[in-house]
């Protein structure tokens, strides 16, 4: 029976407390049940159980029904209040159960749903990229080559053509235009737009197809993770519309919404290889995208849907001819933007399709829409490639040595976004490149007749040379194909000889004339302009940097510097007379001598002999070590030695280098040559890379090269590296000055006086030097101007083709022109901040100290077919014997010089002659 007796605190505590009087009381309960009477029980042990549960009812609070204790808690102490209503019945109750174990069901289903939910998210999520790789995103972004004027002169890029623009940079309209028709909700979601999430199911239920309702946040996630969405053009899933929407999460949790905005427009594809839409602007425009009105923002922006579909160039039958002409595939257009109305209509109505949408949602007025509607699209089309920028051969000799430098700094060149500054100014190039071209096809007129007709250009050497016009037929695809066919070499050689078309295609390309041009500031030492040929497409090799050519006679600088740095004055004597030195005679051209003169005179006509006694006066390994201080960085030793037995560019010993040094006969390139130059022009003060600086490991890569570039940044603006040319005196300035001054006669009176006849250079404070090579293989001038100092080379790529006479080849009528032109051009066409002054002289340096050693230079010489004590006495043989005995009186001298003075054709130089003693060689004058 229950007991329903209430106990006091104490009893309770007094019962639990004491196992003998709780052991106690059961027992006597058990007696009053009917159970026979048990003898007292023994005195028990307290156990751990019963010191529990002494402490725990020993608190009245914790026992007590009324209280907060533990006891009601752990179910000792009933709860209080009435007793739980019986279970309901009936059919109410029967339903309302019915109900719950439904709805426990469904939401089981959901939970396991949402359970497999996110065992799905987290199996797409495993190789998409993590919230840190979206953090620093990197972009395929082209390197880009700036003009010091802030021109763009190239890009460089491996597959992906795109430069990168912040939204204040890209015309308002380009944005606009992109939220008007791409995502009108774009700044209301958050990365997935709901209201067209409905459209994604229902064309999934109804097609099986995902497609549409892709915000631009889920259209960024597919331009930057192409392979992590698993992105094919044309194909269509629910796994990749699920990887697009988990990154555009990701991407809307790490970027604001301008960022986004920005991010795709930089990133998303448009035709011709062009990325963003700065690409595509430039591309279809010829614009920034700062520049583009309503009607191209929406053409551009209405090409998102369908590149190939819209595009503009599209006509009937393909792309039209006027864009085709654009394409720099075809190497007989030339390039540069052409303007074409579009006649593609999906394209025009594609883009009043999102001028429409423009209209309606508020960016543009009624009269703006009809106007933009109504115009045609109006194309200046140009798709970019390496050969269409302004200074072709410089961007991709700057391209192979800034591919090294990128590499050995621990960036991609091509993918980075670096930016390179250059020094050259996109003015002075233009000028330069249009001198050029105008002076080399005049002169190529010229040679064509020289060495044929006008009905046959070069008909008489190309009939007179059939061994090499036969290694020009074997050089060729045509004859490689024909052997790899079967035929013999004699054999495919005589059948395209019969071929007149490809024989004419290969004279021209053969016969053609080349020519170089390199402007550079000497007091800063920075390449102002570089022409690196006549037509990049026809001959990508560049004749700035890369070649190297004797410089004939414009090496004697260094000669006459060498003497003028040892304390001799222009006016110190010398014999232009015959000697040997060793098994070599050294002659002027045409054989003539003038006898006794001066430095000063020898340098204004460019005696072979002077040049030769100054060298071995003074020793080749002397001419060779100023060459180098003066910026040279060729090896200038002969090749028949070793690096161990002439150590390059430490100039010790004299039999390391051929005698014939100071006459050109060893190859170097215009860029150095024109460095040289400018550090006469400068004071010598020399502007470039010392000799122990290291040069760049591809031999076609000349090491001036670096003072064309003044720094490289990297994507953000930031300064990676600085090449501001460090200044070196490596000359007195009283010996550079001296040597200027001496030069200027070589343009007033001597073999570079033509230079005078360029309208606007007269009143120029100019010096300069002419250069020819043997058999009038090359033609150069160097012109100094305290502001600029300009050089040329002219000639062919095969040098056993020449000018047809030293009238035609010689410099002061090749390499001057191309300079005189440039010059002419740059004072009277040029804008008035690039021009030079004409008032500008090269002033003697402060405490100047002229050369005063008069002492004469080598001795008298010899004279053919008499002793060396004495001179022939008639007879013009070899030597022309009169003007020798006159030569030294000061009124012939005068003569002589106002008789040159008053001849309409330059001077001729002297012709060179070859080196005897195994040093042979081409010898410049």
């Amino acid at each position: 029976m229950d007991d329903d007796t209430q106990y006091t605190d104490d009893e309770l505590e007094t019962f639990f407390g004491s196992p003998d009087a709780r052991h106690a009381a059961l027992d006597e309960r058990r007696g009053t049940a009917g159970a026979p009477a048990a003898r007292p029980a023994p005195r028990r042990a307290r156990s751990a159980e019963d010191d529990e549960l002494a402490s725990f009812f020993g608190s009245p609070d914790v026992r007590t029904p009324g209280g907060d204790g533990a006891a009601r808690d752990a179910g000792l102490v009933p709860p209080p209040g009435p007793a739980a209503p019986p279970p309901p019945t009936g059919p109410a109750a029967e339903r309302r159960r019915r109900v719950g174990r439904a709805l426990a069901i469904v939401l089981g289903l959901i939970g396991l749903g949402v359970f497999a939910g996110l065992g799905v998210v987290a199996y797409l999520s495993q190789n998409l990229p993590s919230f840190e790789q979206i953090e620093n995103t990197e972009n395929l972004l082209a390197t880009q080559v700036l003009t010091a004027d802030g021109q763009e002169l190239a890009r460089y890029y491996a597959d992906e053509n795109r430069t990168w623009v912040g939204l204040d940079e890209m015309s308002d309209y380009v944005p606009q235009a992109l939220i008007a028709t791409e995502d009108r909700r774009f700044f209301d979601h958050w990365g997935v737009d709901l209201y067209a999430f409905g459209a994604i199911l229902k064309d999934f239920l109804t097609s099986g197809e995902a497609r549409g309702a892709s915000t631009i946040t889920m259209q960024l996630a597919r331009n930057l993770y192409r392979d992590a969405t698993g992105f094919r053009v044309g194909e269509k899933s629910v796994v990749r519309k699920a990887k697009e929407i988990l990154i555009a999460v990701r991407l809307e949790r790490t970027y604001t919404k301008p960022e986004i905005l920005e991010a795709y427009l930089n990133t998303v594809p448009f035709l011709y290889n062009a990325y963003g839409i700065e690409a595509a602007s430039q591309t279809f425009f010829s614009k920034p995208a700062l520049d583009l009105d309503a009607g191209e923002s929406a053409t551009l922006i209405g090409m998102l849907a369908a590149n190939s579909r819209y595009n503009p160039c599209l006509a009937e039958g393909g792309i039209s001819a006027e864009c085709r002409a654009a394409d720099p595939d075809p190497t007989d257009s030339e390039p540069g933007p052409v303007i074409v109305e579009s006649q593609n209509e999906a394209a025009i109505n594609r883009r009043n399709v999102v001028l429409m949408n423009m209209r309606n949602q508020g960016v543009l007025d009624e009269a703006a829409y009809q106007a933009a509607r109504e115009a045609p699209i109006r194309l200046a089309f140009d798709v970019y490639s390496h050969e269409d920028n302004i200074a072709p051969h410089f961007a991709e000799v700057l391209r192979l040595w800034f591919r090294e430098w990128a590499e050995a700094n621990g960036y991609d060149p091509y993918e980075d976004g670096l930016v390179i500054h250059t020094t050259i100014d996109s003015r002075m190039q233009a000028l330069a490149a249009a001198a050029v071209q105008e002076e080399m096809d005049r002169l190529q007129g010229i040679v064509n007749n020289g060495w044929g007709s006008p009905s046959n250009p070069f008909g008489y050497w190309w009939s007179r040379n059939t061994a090499v016009v036969n290694e020009y037929v074997r050089e060729t695809d045509r004859f490689r194909r024909l052997t790899a066919e079967g035929a013999s070499a004699e054999q495919a050689v005589a059948q395209l000889r019969q071929n007149g078309a490809f024989m004419d295609s290969l004279k021209q390309a053969r016969t053609r004339l080349e020519a170089g041009l390199i402007a550079m500031d000497p007091t800063s030492g920075q390449v102002k302009a570089w022409v690196g040929g006549r037509d990049f497409v026809l001959n990508k090799y560049d004749h700035g940097g890369q070649a190297r050519r004797q410089p004939g006679s414009t090496f004697k600088l260094f000669a006459y510097a060498t003497a003028f740095n040892n304390g001799y004055s222009p006016q110190s004597g010398v014999f232009d007379s015959p000697f040997r030195w060793g098994d070599w005679a050294p002659q002027n051209s045409g054989g003539g001598y003038a006898g006794y003169t001066t430095l000063a005179e020898g340098l204004r006509s460019s005696r072979n002999v002077v040049a030769a006694r100054i060298t071995k006066h003074f020793g080749t390994s002397e001419i060779a070590r100023t060459a180098y201080q003066m910026g040279i960085r060729t090896p200038l030793e002969l090749p028949e030695f070793d690096a161990e037995t002439c150590p390059p560019f430490e100039a010790r010993k004299n039999d390391c280098y051929p005698r014939s040094i100071a006459l050109g006969t060893q190859d170097v390139s215009l860029l150095e040559m024109v460095t040289a130059y400018a550090t006469i022009a400068n004071y010598g003060v020399y502007h470039g890379p010392t000799l122990q600086e290291d040069r760049p490991q591809n031999a076609d890569v000349p090491p001036q090269i670096v003072l064309a570039v003044d720094r490289i940044e990297d994507r953000y603006g930031n300064v990676i590296e600085d090449f501001t040319p460090v200044a070196r005196e490596v000359l007195n300035p009283s010996t550079a000055y001296t040597t200027f001054d001496a030069m200027r006669a070589v343009v007033q009176a001597g073999t570079g006086r033509g230079i005078g006849g360029f309208e606007g250079v007269s009143r120029l404070d100019m010096a300069g030097k002419t250069g020819t090579t043997q058999e009038n293989a090359d033609g150069w001038f160097i012109g100094m101007t305290p502001e600029l100092v300009v050089g040329s080379w002219t000639g062919f790529d095969d040098r056993r083709i020449k000018y047809p006479s030293t009238s035609v080849g010689q410099g002061g009528r090749t390499g001057l022109r191309n300079v005189g032109a440039f010059f002419s051009k740059l004072q009277t066409e040029g804008p008035e901040d690039i021009r030079l002054d004409p008032d500008l002289d090269l002033e003697r340096p402060e405490d100047y100290q002229p050369p005063t050693r008069r002492s004469r230079i080598g001795d008298s010489g010899y004279w053919p077919g008499d002793s060396r004590s004495r001179r022939s006495r008639g007879g013009a043989g070899a030597g022309g014997n009169r003007q020798n005995e006159t030569a030294d009186r000061p009124a012939r001298e005068m003569i002589d010089r106002f008789r040159q003075r008053e001849r309409a054709a330059p001077a001729p130089e002297p012709r060179p002659q070859t080196q005897g003693g195994g040093s042979g060689g081409r010898i410049g004058w």
